[in-house]
């Protein structure tokens, strides 16, 4: 399983920089620190607008943090098909998947969510939130994979020749 992860991290690093040899080591430049800023508020913004429009349950399920992760773990899988697939803007993976994913996501709420309902007395259902979020967010990663081999692509070679098509 490591093993595999480590070759998709270098099969993205490697589609996110095709011209170089070897893919650039990781940086905390002032763009990339800029672009992962701007994601993150942008993606901490969209989460909470999206938890105060979803109504909470009767029952104490927290589906506004639900719903948020399991978006996050859909878009997760979409991106990363995305940028595997294709020749995308370096900007992608620092803007969208770590800044704007990364602040629209929450994994602390969702420990928070299932701890406040184990104190209210409703452990069974918070034992019933954190395995629903895990077997989901699963299921919602592999579907974004799916959708995502599904977007068209940029061609490598398409670009303005100055011809007619």
């Amino acid at each position: 399983m490591a093993g595999r992860l480590h070759d998709r991290e270098r099969a993205e690093a490697t589609a996110l920089h095709p011209h170089a040899g070897r893919p650039p080591k990781p940086g905390l430049g002032p763009r990339v620190l800029a672009e992962i800023a701007a994601g993150g508020a942008a993606g901490a913004l969209a989460r909470h607008l999206l938890t105060k429009a979803i109504p909470s349950s009767a029952d104490g399920f927290p589906w506004n943090t639900f719903t948020v992760n399991m978006l996050g773990c859909l878009f997760m899988g979409i991106l990363t098909t995305y940028l595997l697939g294709g020749r995308p803007h370096a900007f992608a993976r620092p803007l969208a998947v770590t800044g704007y994913l990364g602040g629209f996501t929450t994994f602390s709420h969702l420990i928070d969510d299932v701890y406040t309902l184990g104190d209210e007395g409703r452990a069974g259902l918070g034992a019933g939130y954190a395995a629903a979020s895990v077997v989901l967010g699963w299921v919602a990663v592999a579907a974004g994979l799916v959708l995502g081999r599904r977007l068209p692509h940029r061609d490598p070679g398409e670009g303005h020749s100055g011809g007619t098509a």
